[in-house]
């Protein structure tokens, strides 16, 4: 981060008011939930017991997604982090760079080996680079196949009988629909991985969207939209399933629950599927989530992660995913051992586990959050456009490598 850019940026706090923060207070932790106030309550709740365990008492404030991100870049620049916060997957790489954080492999490093162990994998690799890791998952999230079991008795297990079932529904006037991903990188990526691409190689150190098999991906995904009908503006999952115009939506788990009580008069009419296996046999989906980093400029590093560690205790997550169900904070627990004891539906449950199991998230690679507005763009391009797919992707690859070597 330049000198030039935290000026900027501190000029801008300062503009917006920022004050010292109560995370400065000896007393206490303080930690920032990016998500809704209903969650940071329940958080709030459940530090009660850790405050009785070890005398420390926190204070959880929900902040939005769309302000999250600068409110972290500005509240590092005046140097008024909070001692914890929740961010993106991906935020940990960068903010890391630019030492904001406490590198958690480095302070804490058995603890970390034993919580690695018990998360899954693909959600790990979003969140650590080079042996280097800023943040614990929080929570994660994951596309499914939603469908109408009295219109698709089964829902397909491959491209080829998702093109087919495509084909025999718009023979009745009805559509599939994305969701999670509509037109956006998130949607063409689990494509990308079932057919055998990637991102960026294994290290993170190149792109490698520039292949044959990131070809073939666009070209399927391209192809819903263009010959198969997928539309290309958002349509409330609820109201397609419940209409039978769209029965089968690819989505992501939240929609359970959005389901259930919005959508009561299907109840018993739809289930959820693992996303159909690419040419690689492979029914890789997309993991979202969040993680849990601890900021390096307020000195309570120790007290900070007891409580990191406590949230990601089997017990504690088990309580947050009730809590969270109720008011439709649905995310799921990055925590496997939490999973027999969630209370939900088992046939559900197995497909959820099953898809985190073998899902991915975005890539911990530098210059990777910069250059998806790049992406998407280069989709909808070949979506909306007719633009080659080769061509684009190739552009992409090398706005990708420029952003590589820019940092």
């Amino acid at each position: 981060m330049t000198r030039a850019w935290i000026s900027v940026v501190l000029c801008g706090a300062l503009a917006a008011g920022c004050g010292r923060s109560s995370s400065t207070k000896s007393d206490g932790l303080t930690m920032w939930l990016v998500g809704s106030e209903a969650q940071a309550r329940a958080i709030q709740t459940l530090s009660e017991p850790f405050t009785q365990r070890t005398g420390v008492h926190v204070r959880c404030q929900a902040i939005s997604w769309g302000e999250a991100h600068s409110k972290y870049l500005t509240a590092v620049a005046a140097g008024v982090e909070p001692d914890i916060g929740t961010m993106g997957l991906t935020w940990g790489v960068e903010f890391g760079r630019l030492g904001a954080l406490v590198d958690l492999r480095q302070a804490f490093s058995q603890d970390v080996q034993t919580i690695q162990q018990q998360t899954f994998p693909g959600l790990w690799q979003s969140i650590e680079q080079d042996s280097q890791l800023y943040g614990i998952p929080f929570d994660v999230s994951v596309q499914v196949l939603y469908y109408r079991t009295d219109l698709v008795p089964a829902p397909p297990h491959t491209w080829q009988e998702l093109t087919t079932l495509l084909e025999q529904l718009q023979q009745a006037n009805r559509r599939m629909m994305i969701d999670w991903g509509n037109l956006s990188w998130i949607g063409y990526a689990p494509f990308l991985w079932q057919a055998g691409g990637s991102f960026y190689n294994p290290q993170g150190t190149a792109p490698t969207l520039n292949t044959p098999e990131a070809v073939q991906a666009l070209e399927f995904f391209r192809d819903l939209y263009t010959r198969y009908g997928v539309p290309r503006t958002a349509i409330p999952v609820e109201q397609g399933l419940r209409t039978g115009d769209f029965p089968l939506v690819l989505s992501g788990n939240w929609k359970i629950v959005g389901l259930t009580v919005s959508a009561p008069d299907i109840a018993g009419k739809w289930s959820i599927a693992a996303l159909p296996k690419g040419p690689t046999g492979r029914a890789t989906a997309f993991l979202g989530g969040r993680t849990m980093a601890i900021f390096a400029r307020p000195n309570k590093h120790e007290q900070a992660w007891q409580f990191v560690r406590y949230l990601y205790e089997p017990a504690v997550q088990l309580q947050l995913y009730e809590k969270g169900v109720k008011t439709q904070d649905a995310y799921l627990p990055p925590n496997i051992q939490t999973w027999d004891q969630l209370p939900m539906d088992p046939v559900m449950k197995a497909v959820l586990k099953q898809q985190a199991s073998e899902g991915k998230g975005p890539p911990a690679a530098v210059g990777w959050t910069e250059t998806t507005n790049v992406l998407e763009s280069a989709i909808q391009e070949v979506i909306l456009q007719g633009a080659d797919p080769t061509v684009e992707l190739h552009k992409v690859n090398e706005a990708m490598e420029h952003s590589l070597k820019s940092k």
